[in-house]
């Protein structure tokens, strides 16, 4: 599965016992367990609703609880903390909504990141079904002996790509950024760094990339 879905916390959920709205991998996973067992059962799947439509429902109610004071924050702009998490989840949404229909790069990505978050099962989730898709990289990966510096390397060429892209992009490269310094990942640290202490509105140049990514 996408993310473990507790028996217990399932129960209490859908009992109406917490009043916390529960976090969106775990609403997500939930919706993909229900479309798959309706499909193995052969029941109607049409009034389930889609990912996507969940994902609006969860954004629209979680814009209705009440606004807690952030503490802290991971986002290298110092923007609010329940903002740059609004981003990271948006970002992390597109690639699963994207990965769904069938893009097998944002399959690939989604194992990259959940791996590099600590999160095993969805990393291994997303990873088999990039291998089922045949992505070119998705074996190497498979078979490195050290996955997160393989997984950490990867995001921070996803950063550079990103940062390259211009300053339109470079909240997304800071997010890939973050992630690879996060487990040790020296240059990533070194661009967290540089970007931090350039002014606002501009941006030192990233350095060079070979990639270019147009998700």
């Amino acid at each position: 599965m996408p993310k473990e879905l507790p028996p217990s916390t399932l129960n209490d959920i859908l009992k109406g016992k917490r009043e916390r709205l529960p976090d969106w991998g775990l609403v997500a996973s939930f919706v993909m367990v229900c479309h798959r067992h309706a499909e193995l059962t052969g029941l109607p799947a049409e009034a389930l609703g889609t990912v996507q439509q969940w994902q609006e429902r969860w954004l629209a109610a979680r814009s209705e609880q009440p606004r807690v004071p952030a503490i802290g924050s991971f986002d290298l702009y110092r923007t609010p903390a329940d903002e740059a998490e609004r981003r990271t989840t948006r970002t992390v949404a597109r690639l699963v909504r994207l990965a769904s229909e069938g893009d097998v790069e944002c399959t690939y990505r989604l194992a990259i990141i959940h791996l590099l978050l600590g999160e095993h099962a969805q990393a291994r989730f997303w990873l088999h079904d990039a291998l089922r898709k045949r992505h070119p990289d998705a074996e190497a990966f498979d078979k490195d002996p050290h996955p997160v510096m393989y997984a950490a390397q990867q995001s921070y060429n996803y950063g550079l790509a990103y940062e390259g892209e211009g300053p339109a992009k470079r909240d997304i490269a800071g997010f890939y950024y973050r992630l690879a310094a996060d487990r040790g990942h020296p240059q990533a640290r070194e661009r967290l760094r540089v970007l931090r202490n350039v002014p606002f509105g501009k941006l030192l140049p990233a350095p060079v990339s070979t990639e270019r990514l147009s998700t």
